[in-house]
């Protein structure tokens, strides 16, 4: 019974991850052309005992340019950050940075490590800026970036012995700074 209600949802693991999205097309997007037709229908075929209100009417046309303009400030933003993204890889051409190395478990791309080099050249084909490290034959996403030059790997187990106990100034926080001479 377990197989048939996986069988239906596409899947043979109920628990793997799935991500639906919905893409825009002629039949489930209104341009502003659409929106004039159809206010022209509603216009032609109301009751002239009672005729739709201008008010309504200049709502209609309020709400179709609102959303027209925030699809275009979308638009505008998601050209901005593409252009952001791809100055910023650019930058990093010739820099040391440190990258996260990922392994798929369970269709999920997990981080398991960093590995340490410089950035031999940045593409832009697929559109996403995808960077080539000197002496790894791998392509990482810019999203694998941890940063600019060698920082601490945040993937390491550490050891439960270790004391984690921060250094002030390279002494050692338990003990006491030299005795006031004057008590």
């Amino acid at each position: 019974m377990a197989n048939d209600v996986g069988s239906v949802s596409g899947t043979s693991n109920p628990y793997e991850f799935q991500s639906y999205t919905v893409e825009s097309n002629d039949k489930n997007t209104l341009s502003m052309t659409d929106f004039f037709q159809l206010l022209a229908t509603q216009l032609r075929n109301q009751d002239t005992s009672n005729p739709m209100e201008t008010s309504e009417m200049m709502a209609q046309l309020t709400q179709m340019g609102m959303m027209q303009a925030m699809s275009s400030m979308t638009t505008a933003i998601d050209t901005s950050s593409a252009v952001s993204a791809q100055t910023y890889a650019a930058g990093l051409i010739g820099q040391e940075i440190t990258v996260a190395v990922t392994e798929e478990k369970n269709g999920i791309n997990v981080p398991v490590g960093v590995k340490y080099a410089k950035v031999e050249y940045v593409s832009f084909v697929n559109g996403n800026p995808v960077l080539k490290v000197e002496g790894d034959k791998t392509e990482y996403p810019l999203s694998n970036v941890l940063g600019v030059g060698r920082i601490p790997n945040p993937y390491e187990e550490k050891d439960e012995n270790e004391e984690n106990e921060p250094e002030v100034d390279g002494e050692d926080p338990g003990t006491e700074g030299p005795e006031d001479p004057t008590e």
